[in-house]
């Protein structure tokens, strides 16, 4: 433990001496006040005391078929999104996707990304009914450049609800800087890749329109029922 964690576990029991907690008001009164000295002292905030003690969690998506194979894309807009880190399983699991971040935001990626992948397979799946007379490298030719233009077209829309930075990105800064260690912890590396462009434009279009209709907000907005009963799709 750093001296940095140190102190704010130390701030952390501080705030918990309260009259609720079952100290006596000069007991709550004398711990606020050495509270708030400490605070001032190494220029420290309730948030980053708090952020210190946030649990991380690490959450796989196992993805299917072509649709898997382009979930990255998507799952890379949603990490901006959450403010989490995610990365693909490479050539031995190319269909995999992690998370990795506060346990909250990794929830709210997860709920996302199934959100999106079901909404692709489905579309996917309409595809494939008007193209499967075709021979399968044809079919290949339309479809894998369809679910590419849904993915980009999702993710587009997806780091277009990023709200613009606040004012003090301390805490920002701060949460990568942890999330950083934490994947050096875990011996986490990750390797950028690169994506092909599509060859067939008018089937990467289509899959860009039938993007447009996917909700997105529920996975963020939705009640914590509704995204329990998020299923992935099979």
């Amino acid at each position: 433990m750093t001296e940095r964690e140190k102190l704010a576990a130390r701030v952390r029991a501080l705030k918990a001496r309260t009259v609720e907690n079952g100290c006596t008001e000069a007991e709550a009164l004398s711990a606020a006040e050495k509270l708030a000295q400490l605070l001032a002292d190494h220029n420290m905030t309730m948030d980053e005391a708090d952020l210190r003690a946030a649990p991380f969690t690490k959450h796989d998506h196992q993805g299917g078929g072509t649709v898997g194979l382009k979930l990255w894309k998507v799952a890379n807009a949603v990490a901006d999104l959450t403010n989490t880190r995610t990365w693909a399983g490479g050539r031995d699991a190319p269909s995999r996707i992690t998370f990795l971040g506060l346990s909250h935001e990794v929830d709210v990626a997860g709920y996302m990304l199934v959100i999106c992948e079901r909404a692709m397979q489905t579309e996917a799946r309409k595809l494939m009914r008007t193209v499967q007379r075709l021979p399968q490298i044809k079919q290949a030719a339309k479809m894998v450049p369809f679910v590419d233009g849904m993915a980009d077209r999702l993710a587009g829309r997806i780091r277009a609800m990023i709200p613009p930075p606040e004012t003090g990105t301390g805490i920002v800064v701060l949460r990568n800087a942890l999330i950083d260690q934490e994947m050096v912890r875990r011996g986490i590396e990750v390797e950028t890749g690169y994506a092909r462009r599509p060859l067939d434009t008018a089937a990467y279009r289509a899959g860009q329109a039938a993007a447009e209709g996917v909700v997105l907000n529920r996975g963020i907005a939705g009640s914590d029922r509704e995204m329990a009963g998020i299923e992935a799709p099979r």
